[in-house]
């Protein structure tokens, strides 16, 4: 940063060089598109590494591409680079898209790249940092934006947006508290004997920036069920969904699944939900235990992730008539 203000530009062009066709029906230049692999290894060094880690598959395993790549040593890589790799990955599905009908009827057959795979790249987050500071990356938030809202309706949520604006303030919550999953455990354990120190647990949460805390999701999400009780009081509540909406500005899409999961009526043992499966029927958010229905708070937890899976189940089937397109007019 700053970033250059020719390198969204060149981004497009090399987007172009893979996917479009001239006028005389050839390619004029021919490049290859970068591999899934090449990306994660970015993110792998990144903040958001866990995520990425083969050894630490804590979500939806990803597809491993079969492709050569090349190999690259990155250490630690800057915003502008991650942001860079995002804006690449969602020009070239938005143009792969706009172009499989030509594409197919050239008999050309192009990489995409799996929904699996881009469902766990912190998209929202890093978006959120290249409007924090327009002065080093103003040149790639607004076709970035313009992507996002195209292709991704799920992650530009009016009230995500504003939630993410109030969290960008100072926090109100001064406390001192080491977390740990001990201390997070402890705490859930004992929920309704001894709310103060949950609510301890809470607050401190809510005092440490999001990326802080999302190695603690996982361990947050598995006790939402002991949120439900009937002996916790509406504080808790209220706090512990102040969390989560926290948490959604990292990366929503494994944290809602996780979600859903945790809250699966009991009756419905053994099933796990996935992301496909919740982009076919949103309607499947609904599966939870019947106390969600009557705890305020959890319930508009669950009203968001709705939401949510609505606008991403539309998008979704746009998607598809777009990656199958007709190519006879008649039968």
């Amino acid at each position: 940063a700053p970033l250059h203000p020719v390198m969204p530009a060149l981004v497009e062009v090399y987007v172009n060089s893979i996917l479009v066709i001239n006028n005389k029906g050839t390619y004029e230049y021919f490049n290859q598109p970068i591999t899934e692999e090449e990306i994660r290894r970015v993110f792998r060094n990144s903040i958001f590494g866990v995520n990425f880690d083969p050894e630490n598959k804590q979500f939806t395993p990803m597809e491993v591409d079969s492709e050569m790549c090349m190999d690259v040593n990155i250490d630690k890589p800057t915003l502008a680079s991650q942001l860079l790799l995002i804006y690449y990955l969602l020009l070239y599905e938005d143009v792969r898209l706009a172009s499989s009908a030509s594409l197919l009827a050239n008999g050309k057959k192009i990489k995409s790249y799996s929904m699996a795979f881009l469902s766990e790249l912190p998209i929202k987050y890093l978006l959120h940092q290249a409007q924090k500071d327009q002065l080093s990356y103003g040149g790639l938030f607004s076709p970035l934006l313009r992507l996002l809202a195209t292709h991704f309706p799920q992650l530009s949520l009016v009230d995500d947006w504003m939630d993410d604006q109030v969290f960008g303030d100072t926090c109100r919550h001064q406390v001192h508290v080491n977390i740990s999953e001990t201390s997070i455990n402890e705490a859930f354990q004992r929920i309704e004997e001894n709310p103060y120190r949950t609510g301890k647990i809470l607050k401190a949460m809510l005092n440490k920036n999001p990326t802080d805390i999302w190695p603690f999701a996982e361990i947050f999400v598995r006790y939402v069920k002991s949120v439900l009780g009937d002996e916790v009081p509406r504080h808790i509540q209220e706090l512990y969904r102040e969390v989560w909406l926290r948490l959604n500005t990292v990366l929503p899409r494994c944290l809602w699944i996780m979600t859903i999961n945790a809250l699966l009526d009991i009756n419905n043992r053994n099933v796990t939900i996935t992301q496909e499966n919740i982009l076919v029927d949103p309607l499947q958010v609904l599966r939870c235990d019947i106390g969600v229905f009557r705890c305020g708070p959890i319930l508009k937890i669950i009203l968001r992730i709705l939401e949510a899976s609505l606008a991403a189940s539309r998008s979704q089937l746009s998607r598809h008539l777009l990656d199958k397109p007709l190519l006879e007019k008649s039968g």
